[in-house]
């Protein structure tokens, strides 16, 4: 049985954190606990004290290998192990950081519910009658002799006791606690120094020299048969009396009792001859001359003579010679001593094929001239980092990454380097077969230049200490392959030396290898090549420099070396295999199908790079190797949802839980050794990013890795995603582009087809799916429909009798009855169907564990029988705003570990929902009422994931302060969001609690003003958002300057003291999502910023770079941002409060770095004269630019060239207050036609720019918003170019806020032909003496004035002249009494609102005045304010426009947010 190598969280989740009410009893070494698995199954977990580091590693090390080998009854079964050594972070009181290992050691056990032996030997009349105690000692001796005899090489136990024999719930009993015994060849007798058993199970031979062999165990089986047969003072009580007296006073006392249940009396003597010889056997087991002790093969020998059968009879041989009053005993064990330090290790090598063993003796490092690009930078980075360490005795690096990514070649540079050349160099190749002593021998050889001799070896320890002992020594252990943490402590023991610096650099495939053998620095994971590299190394191997064609070349060749997927020694065989090509066959290489189907099945071929990875793949356990094939079935580059994967496994059978693990804990184990050996690969690190604790984690392939998986499939896939792969025979796997397609015209054979997966189709047809495409294969047990387009489920579904897993959209309202056949279902996602009922039937799928009903917005109630789908362990109904009849449902579903409730708002009771779910690990209650939450969350310890974001608006401030409260005691928390809460105002000091907090989100939240003191103690705090909290006092932020851990996403750079280093280098190993740089004056150099090589952090999406103003500065602000340059995977950057007059050159060339930006803001950069050319950045929506001082005038440098802004949405301009002229003109083609700049431009939002003019075009934007800057009003121009009133450019919407100019001086309006709507707040003078302006403006359909309050305000006599105005609207304006008279001329005129204007409505309420407004059909006149005051004032509030995709249909919301002046 394959044991299960388990964490320690996960140890201290199954014994309540080793709590004192699970513990079942303490030996010398080890505490025993009990254990509840998932899986409901008891265990028990026997925790290493801490203690000696080596004594603790020994003593683990022994039990674990003895254990191990052990198959027996009589032998307590171990299950699985914990060995793990974390470093720990603490500051000194000097401010200083210092590292230290903490190791966490565990054996896990077969649980046996009647505990140990010890609690039943009260006295010799408890409970145990003798038939139970006949059997413990012949279980303990046929353990024993299965120990001391039957095993290879014996065990002797050495400390046998009552308290190390278990008893099950049957009474068998099982010897337990292998921490000292040890492990004999032919040597049965040592001398040793070393402390071993217990006080009174000691033999004299030990207590008085030191003496151990297999008599030890038999003087300690003595003791605990006297105590069995006489109760717990038997001995030493036997001791004080002569053997016949003592044998004759128990025999007596058990015939007593054994009268009194014994049917005859050939019975009672059977039994007393039994108690006879069991006493006998004890007494002679203790003899003080250890010869007379007899050996266990005749104990156990006896033991069956006297065996009686089920009528009382004991067999013919036991009859014959029950009058013999002694045992003859076999006395045949040898004495051989020996000195203590020539016992036999115990570490053995893996079981694997023997390889041939290679070191650097035997394969010289010199065979070829390498070809080496692209690693310059790494290996100085490395380099230095391990000269840093020089002070360590030792230093273990290790790298990894894919098989052919060039890890060897990695290492080579490291070992020519120079820097390392007054080191002595030992290359080891270590391979498959991990050989301590191979390894030893070729050290020695490479640093005593010699061989070792074969007659040698007992000498090889001594000389590689003397080799060692004060040296600088460089060793290379390359291509390690064992994870055994055993034998790497080992190698770690073997090369460590008091007195030496010794730098190890190790090359692994597997992450769990690098993260094993690591010590003191963490496993570096070796990046691929760039696209480019790939083509230098192409180049260079194929000789392309020298080629008479290379100009033609050279696009073919980028193309292929787009195809190396960055790993190098894909770019090698390419190169080589180009070498003698001509131009045609170039050709045909980039364009051969071989890109697009299956890699040819010889994967021998030297220069096939998936050799590298079958490799990896035939060292896999065969229940891996199914699980990574299964994988295929995804199309290259698809993003695979972990979640979604377990579920696949689980359905397809791959995974068998174990007494220690379930089915899913299984499937996390194998997701975690799939990402070590890079056959998995995440987007962003885990718990290195924000992403880490989103609901779903997921996963990709690269493309060689699938390639790699569809050819060991072979023909039992059929993927359709290949161009001309429609048709295959019999296969297990399928993916289909059709779902309206009979499966027999793509298959031959449906009877062994297991997964099917349908590909998306491009349009929007319903009632596509068809039956026929899936119900042939009745054996199919995972069915993906998810990118289908169902409008009804076909009845033939229900056919599947062994389906697990159905991903399944559907239109239809009905949910489909079929779905309720499927009893093996343990997976359903229905997510964004428009069903708006579930069956009653529902609680039929007693197998479900999974069940994802978000977005289904139609459903009212979960019905009652949905409370019998007890194993349900994940739940979504997110989004599911009508739902009802959760509570009750909640109630019965204690198996839980995720829900989501998110925007459930007719939930209910949280208090009745929330009371069972003590196992929840993640639980999403955003915007859904917590009233009473605080009374139930308290129990959900084992609660890792909290979403309570817009939350708490119900709930009174002392509310808030109790449910914070709560929280805080939920020690197990790794992220918590708050956000979208304006109620909150402060953050209790318990929140400082939560020692396991990875990420806490407060973003928006309003009203928060500070942070509390104690979540700067929270070392595991990696994440903290803040964005938009405009009262937070920023002083109240963690400040990090001792912290052992960088804050994200908001990174503040403290400066150091005197000359040294600011805090910026801890961003170099930092890879987010979203990452903000504040305080950047504190850069002590332009140096330091180019450390943290910012370019290479791909993971980056949102950028923000912030100076403060006005203070002192440490290095130029153009100096540090040109070091800066971001990743060209920004979508959103931010500058604020740069102070150089220019920008460096990347930004000068934006398009060229950043060709993904979406979003660009600039604020506060008072000296900068010079605007980036961001008209060429062709995905750009939003622009802020703001507090740009200098600037002056905005021109064709903005622009950048022709077609500028081809998709900006969104443009704000503000408080500009040198700018006077911005030139909007068209640009000129080479077509010689004018372009349209801001072809797609919906909103412009101008303020604070007094001086702004324009001169010779219109502002842009179909909504134009000018705020405070009365000049822009006041620009007039001769017409120089026509917009259409069709055209998108065309401004349709102005808004004019607290202008001082009087309307009649707005002569923008004339050059705004198609105006339809006006919208004037804040204006002082509405007069208007012109004849012609509202003219101009005669297209214009609504008008509304509001904010008005000026007391000489009116509106417009000439109003009349909007001979289109369709509604007129006036808000909020008690200045203006009356309406013009011009008002009559308003035919089209349909609507009237006034609003808190109370003059004007009596105005209206005359009769004359009623005939003037006869022809309009509405009028509503209110005093009340219909909007909430920040609505009615556009100068506090923008209107945001978001868009979003669901998994069919577009959609649009509305979100209100705060002004950008706020957000500052």
């Amino acid at each position: 049985m394959e044991l299960d190598d388990v964490s320690f969280e996960f140890l201290q989740e199954i014994t309540d954190d080793f709590s004192k009410e699970r513990i079942l009893g303490e030996g010398t070494f080890g505490v025993v606990y009990k254990g509840v698995t998932k899986n409901g199954e008891d265990v028990a977990v026997k925790k290493l004290k801490p203690c000696d580091v080596m004594l603790d590693y020994k003593q683990f090390r022994n039990e674990f290998y003895n254990l191990r080998k052990l198959k027996h009854e009589n032998i307590v079964q171990i299950l699985g192990y914990c060995y793990e050594t974390k470093e720990q972070s603490f500051i000194m009181p000097d401010g200083s950081k210092i590292s230290a290992d903490e190791r966490y050691t565990a054996l896990c056990f077969e649980y046996l519910h009647n505990g140990s032996l010890q609690k039943h030997l009260s006295d010799e009349f408890s409970e145990l009658d003798w038939h139970t105690r006949f059997n413990i000692i012949k279980g303990i001796c046929h353990g024993l002799k299965y120990i001391h005899v039957e095993q290879e090489k014996r065990i002797y136990h050495l400390d046998l006791k009552p308290d190390n024999i278990l008893l099950d719930k049957d009474m068998v009993p099982k010897i337990a606690d292998f921490g000292l015994s040890r492990i004999f060849g032919k040597e049965l007798t040592r001398i040793t120094q070393s402390l071993y058993g217990t006080f009174g199970y000691q033999p004299p031979e030990y207590i008085d020299n030191g003496e151990i062999s297999e008599k030890f165990d038999i003087f300690s089986l003595g003791v605990i048969m006297i105590r069995i047969v006489s109760g717990p003072k038997g001995y030493p009580k036997c001791l004080d009396i002569s053997s016949d007296e003592f044998i004759d006073q128990i025999q007596k006392n058990w015939r007593n009792r054994l009268q009194a249940t014994c049917i005859t009396d050939s019975a009672l003597e059977a039994y007393c001859h039994q108690v006879k010889i069991c006493t006998q056997i004890a007494l002679d087991s203790v003899e003080e001359d250890k010869h007379k002790r007899p050996d266990i093969v005749y104990i156990t020998k006896k033991l069956k003579e006297i065996e009686i059968d089920n009528i009382g009879q004991l067999p013919e041989i036991s009859r014959m010679t029950m009058s013999n009053n002694k045992i003859e005993m076999s006395t045949e064990s040898k004495d051989i001593t020996c000195q203590h330090q020539n016992i036999i290790n115990l570490s053995s090598g893996p079981s694997c094929n023997e390889l041939e063993y290679v070191d650097a003796l035997e394969t010289s490092l010199d065979i070829l001239d390498e070809i080496i690009l692209g690693r310059t930078e790494e290996k100085e980075k490395t380099i230095d980092s391990l000269l840093e360490a020089k002070s360590k005795n030792i230093t273990i690096l290790p790298i990894h990454g894919i098989g052919g990514i060039g890890k060897t070649t990695f290492a080579r540079l490291i070992y020519n380097d120079p820097k390392l050349k007054c080191y002595s160099h030992v290359w080891v190749a270590v391979s498959q077969r991990f050989d301590l002593n191979k390894i030893r021998e070729s050290i020695i050889s490479q640093l005593s230049r010699k061989e070792i001799q074969s007659n040698e070896g007992h000498m090889i320890h001594c000389s590689l200490t003397e080799l060692l002992s004060g040296k600088k020594i460089l060793i290379v252990l390359d291509d390690v392959w064992e994870d055994n943490q055993f034998q790497l402590q080992e190698l770690k023991d073997m090369l460590y030396h008091d007195d030496s610096n010794i730098i190890i650099f190790v090359t692994t495939r597997s992450k769990h290898v690098a993260e094993r053998i690591c010590t003191n620095h963490k496993p570096y994971k070796i990046l691929p090549l760039t696209n480019d590299m790939c083509w230098d190394i192409i180049k260079q191997i194929s000789g392309f420099e020298d080629r008479d064609d290379k100009e033609q070349l050279n696009c073919i060749g980028l193309e292929v070396a787009k195809k190396c997927g960055g790993v190098a020694l894909a770019a090698k065989s390419l190169g080589f295999t180009l070498r003698s090509m001509n131009f045609d066959q170039w050709m045909k290489v980039k364009d051969s199908d071989i890109w697009n189907e299956p890699v040819s099945k010889d994967l021998s071929l030297p220069n096939h790079v998936l050799a590298s990875l079958k490799l990896s793949y035939s060292y896999m356990p065969h229940h891996l190797k199914s699980c990574f094939t299964y994988c295929a079935i995804f199309p290259k580059g698809h993003e695979i949802v972990k979640d979604d994967l377990i579920y696949q496994w689980i359905s397809m059978d791959f995974v068998r839980p174990t007494k220690l693990l379930s089915n899913m804990q299984q499937c996390e184990k194998y997701i975690m050794q799939l990402l070590g050996l890079s056959f998995f690969q995440q987007p962003l690190s885990p718990k290195t990013s924000e992403a880490y604790y989103e609901q779903a984690t997921f996963f990709t392939m690269h493309d060689l890795v699938h390639d790699l998986a569809i050819s060991l499939l072979g023909n039992q896939i059929l993927d359709q995603s290949k161009q001309g792969n429609n048709r295959g025979s019999s296969c297990q796997y399928a993916l289909l582009r059709d779902c309206s397609r009979p499966l027999e015209l793509c298959l031959t054979s449906c009877s062994r087809l297991t997964a099917l997966r349908f590909l998306e189709v491009e349009g929007y047809r319903f009632e596509l799916l068809s039956g026929a495409a899936f119900a042939p294969a009745r054996s199919l047990r995972v069915l993906d429909l998810s990118e289908c387009f169902i409008k009804r489920l076909p009845d033939s579904i229900g056919q599947l009798k062994q389906l697990g897993y159905l991903n399944v959209s559907i239109y239809d309202k009905i949910f489909p009855e079929c779905i309720m056949k499927l009893s093996n279902l343990i997976y359903l996602n229905l997510l964004e169907s428009n069903i708006s009922t579930l069956p009653e039937s529902i609680g039929e799928l007693e197998s479900l564990m999974h069940l994802n009903l978000s977005n289904c917005d139609r459903i009212h109630e979960l019905p009652v029988s949905f409370r019998n789908v007890e194993k349900l362990v994940h739940l979504d109904l997110s989004c599911c705003g009508r739902i009802s009849g959760v509570v009750e449902s909640l109630q019965s579903l204690s198996r839980l570990e995720h829900l989501n409730l998110s925007r459930c708002e007719n939930i209910g009771d949280l208090t009745r929902a929330m009371s069972g779910q003590k196992g929840l690990q993640y639980l999403n209650l955003s915007y859904v009422s917590c009233v009473g939450l605080q009374q139930v969350l308290v129990n959900l310890i084992k609660l890792r994931y909290l979403n309570l974001e817009g939350s708490l608006d119900r709930l009174d401030e002392a509310e808030i302060g109790s449910l914070l409260e709560c929280v805080g005691s939920l020690s197990n928390l790794e992220y918590l969001n708050l956000g979208w809460n304006d109620d909150l105002r402060t953050i209790p000091e318990s929140i400082g609690n939560l020692g396991k907090l990875n990420t806490l989100d407060l973003s928006h939240c309003d009203n928060l003003q500070r942070l509390p003191d104690s979540v700067s103690a929270i070392n595991s705090l990696r994440f903290l958002h803040v964005t938009c909290c405009p009262e937070l006092d920023m002083s109240t932020l963690p400040q990090n300057k001792n912290s052992t851990t960088v804050l994200l996403p908001h990174f503040v750079i403290h400066a150091g003291d005197g000359e040294s280093s600011s805090n910026l280098s801890e961003l170099e190993d930092k890879h987010p999502t979203f990452l903000e740089i504040s305080r950047l004056e504190n850069a002590n150099s332009a140096e330091e910023a180019k450390r943290i090589k910012l370019a290479e952090k791909h993971s980056i999406e949102k950028l923000e770079l912030a100076w403060t103003m006005d203070a002192k500065r440490f290095a130029d602000d153009r100096e540090v941002l040109s070091e800066l340059v971001p990743p060209d995977t920004v979508h959103s950057l931010v500058l604020n409060g740069y102070n150089s007059i220019s920008f460096p050159s990347w930004l000068m060339s934006i398009a060229t770095y950043l060709p993904r930006l979406i979003a660009v803001t600039l604020w506060d950069l008072p000296s900068c004269n010079v605007l980036p050319p961001l008209g060429q950045l062709p995905s750009l929506r939003w622009m802020d630019i703001s507090g740009m001082d200098s600037i002056r005038k905005i021109d064709g440098s903005f622009y950048g060239g022709r077609g500028a802004f081809p998709r900006l949405q969104r443009f704000n301009l503000d408080y500009m207050d040198c700018l006077e002229e911005w030139n909007t003109s068209y640009s000129r083609g080479e077509d010689g036609l004018n372009e349209l700049t801001f072809p797609k431009l919906k909103s412009f939002n101008v303020e604070g720019c007094p001086l702004l003019r324009f001169t010779t075009c219109s502002p842009p934007g179909r909504h134009v918003c000018i705020n405070s800057s009365d000049q822009i009003l006041l620009s007039s121009w001769e017409n120089r170019g026509h917009v259409s009133a069709s055209s998108s450019a065309a401004t349709k919407k102005l808004s004019v806020e607290c202008c001082e100019a009087p309307l009649h001086q707005w002569n923008l309006l004339r050059h705004l032909p198609y105006l339809k709507q006006l919208e004037i707040s804040g204006c002082s003078d509405l007069t208007c003496i012109s004849t012609d302006l509202l003219q101009c403006i005669s297209s214009l359909e609504i008008l509304i004035v509001k904010n008005c309050k000026n007391g000489t305000v009116v509106l417009p006599e000439r109003l009349g002249d909007l001979t289109s105005l369709q509604e007129l609207k006036v808000l909020n304006c008690n200045s203006i009494n009356t309406l013009p008279e011009s008002i009559r001329q308003l035919t089209c005129l349909r609507l009237l609102r006034i609003n808190d204007c109370p003059k004007l409505v009596q105005w209206c309420k005359s009769e004359e005045n009623k005939m003037k407004l006869a022809n309009i059909k509405d009028i509503i006149q209110t005093k009340a304010k219909l909007l909430p005051s920040f609505l009615l004032s556009s100068n506090q509030a923008y209107v945001e426009l978001r868009v979003g995709v669901k998994r069919h249909v577009c959609f649009a919301y509305i979100v209100m947010s705060k002004t950008r002046s706020n957000q500052k």
